[in-house]
């Protein structure tokens, strides 16, 4: 290979070096610090904005109040929250230090306070917590979801599957090895010419 081409492999490299790393920094910020979340949890989450809500208790003497005495009630409860859904009592009883009836809905679980009829509904990516009276308190999302999608997808949800990662790892890949060769080429390079006027400087003389 010529100087020449040489010098032009290395220019598309470079530029190709140039392109990867900035279409993928922001998938790389992400999984690092996706990944910082699964190591240090406690640490992350500190950060994270949560719902602010009354806490379930606060209702227990006051007349909003429904206790729900029974698996019937929480899912009559339930089917106003989820109407068209395949009900059933799931075995989970206690839920944020409470007594509760879980009712799995499919995809989401209607989670109903045994002594006042609060209730969370509880979707893929987001807690919505609910007076006994059906007031909407407040929601928040579930971070420890949100960021374990994030991390093995790439992206929040299913839809677009793991291809969001996949390019990125692939992307990484070639971003490493374009990174090595740009490093190791003109290194290479100095050597291989100094090695020629060593190899010269006898016969000059």
């Amino acid at each position: 290979m010529s100087r020449f081409e040489e010098w032009q492999v290395e220019r598309s490299l470079r530029m190709l070096h140039g392109w990867l790393g900035a279409l993928i920094l922001p998938w790389v910020v992400l999984a690092g610090l996706t990944g910082l979340y699964l190591n240090h949890r406690s640490l992350v989450m500190d950060y994270l904005p949560t719902g602010n809500w009354s806490a379930p208790e606060a209702f227990a003497s006051t007349d909003v109040a429904q206790p729900v005495p029974d698996a019937v009630a929480a899912i009559v409860l339930a089917a106003s929250y989820r109407p068209l859904a395949d009900l059933k009592i799931d075995k989970d009883t206690s839920y944020q230090g409470r007594e509760v009836w879980t009712v799995d809905t499919g995809p989401d679980a209607v989670i109903v306070d045994r002594a006042t009829g609060f209730v969370w509904l509880e979707e893929r990516y987001r807690i919505t917590a609910f007076a006994p009276n059906g007031t909407k308190l407040g929601s928040t999302l579930r971070w420890s979801r949100v960021l374990s999608s994030l991390h093995s997808r790439g992206w929040v949800g299913t839809a677009l599957g793991r291809w969001p990662a996949d390019i990125t790892a692939m992307a990484l890949v070639a971003f490493g090895l374009s990174g090595l060769v740009i490093f190791w080429s003109p290194r290479l390079r100095r050597r291989r010419n100094r090695k020629a006027r060593e190899r010269a400087a006898p016969a000059a003389r």
